[in-house]
């Protein structure tokens, strides 16, 4: 580790490294391999944000108009509409399946998106593999009926709806601003040629990354009341805790439901201690 962080890498990416090794030293001391697993004297560097970062978060009417703007260049708007919706990270949304989007309501369960697979590249490859932990791999509702119509108007006109193995999102052919179904879309493509160009007109940080739309859909979602446990399941975070160190600024300060509550129980424990008095006299 200590190496990585010489050579400059992220602490993300160190913790990364950190993670796969650790598995395997783990499974090599449960099977007398080796005496000890050396990754449990690792130190491993803080994750910090960039100097300057600071996440954005969009109101709905802002996700609207950015997907608006988008629209000219099917179908970023309804990505851009789906993404600030549905809180998936851009490997996840490389890696979409039609059959990974449920768009038809059962008696059981409702339209939702299963988080089943991720493309990203790999040394310069697209590669494709499975969600980062047990808890991304995951079902999402969708929540919003305009987004579901919206979703289900391009399966219509896409050309591989009839195949559940094709991939949901197209990518545009080199050169050309042909749609190719047969290719999987890079977000990050769309975030520096499509989106980024718009920001400024839209009064919005002209450096805003694709990870502000998993922040919009935080802000949006506890701000509907959404209780933190539900959301931290469905944007795949490893525990709670992880939902409430990035989230916790964000959660509703209206106690006026907590004080009503508090003060029933306090009067109500008064009168017994009032009654009690007047028994003893």
């Amino acid at each position: 580790m200590s190496a990585l962080v010489a050579a400059g890498k992220a602490p993300n990416t160190v913790h990364n490294h950190y993670v796969a090794l650790n598995k395997v030293f783990r499974y090599a001391a449960k099977h007398r391999l080796i005496s000890h697993n050396p990754c449990d004297a690792v130190e491993l560097p803080k994750n910090v944000h960039t100097k300057g970062f600071a996440p954005v978060f969009l109101t709905k009417a802002q996700v609207d108009e950015l997907a608006s703007a988008l629209d000219v260049t099917e179908p970023y708007g309804l990505l851009a509409r789906f993404c600030a919706l549905t809180r998936l990270r851009a490997a996840e949304v490389q890696g979409l399946r039609i059959r990974d989007v449920a768009l038809a309501a059962t008696e059981t369960t409702g339209a939702h998106v299963e988080v089943r697979q991720t493309i990203k590249r790999v040394g310069g490859v697209w590669t494709v593999g499975t969600p980062k932990s047990a808890r991304s791999r995951r079902d999402v509702p969708l929540l919003d009926r305009s987004l579901i119509a919206e979703l289900k108007l391009f399966l219509l006109t896409h050309p591989n709806s009839g195949d559940p193995d094709a991939l949901f999102w197209p990518a545009r052919s080199n050169g050309s601003r042909r749609l190719d179904f047969s290719r999987n879309i890079d977000c990050g493509s769309v975030l520096q040629y499509y989106m980024r160009p718009l920001l400024p007109a839209l009064a919005l940080p002209p450096k805003m990354r694709w990870h502000d739309l998993r922040h919009t859909y935080a802000s949006l979602m506890l701000a509907a009341g959404i209780p933190p446990y539900k959301l931290s399941r469905w944007t795949g975070h490893a525990s709670l805790v992880t939902t409430d160190t990035i989230y916790s600024h964000l959660y509703p300060s209206d106690y006026s439901a907590e004080i009503a509550q508090f003060e029933a129980f306090t009067s109500s424990r008064a009168v017994v201690i009032a009654d009690r008095l007047a028994l003893e006299r």
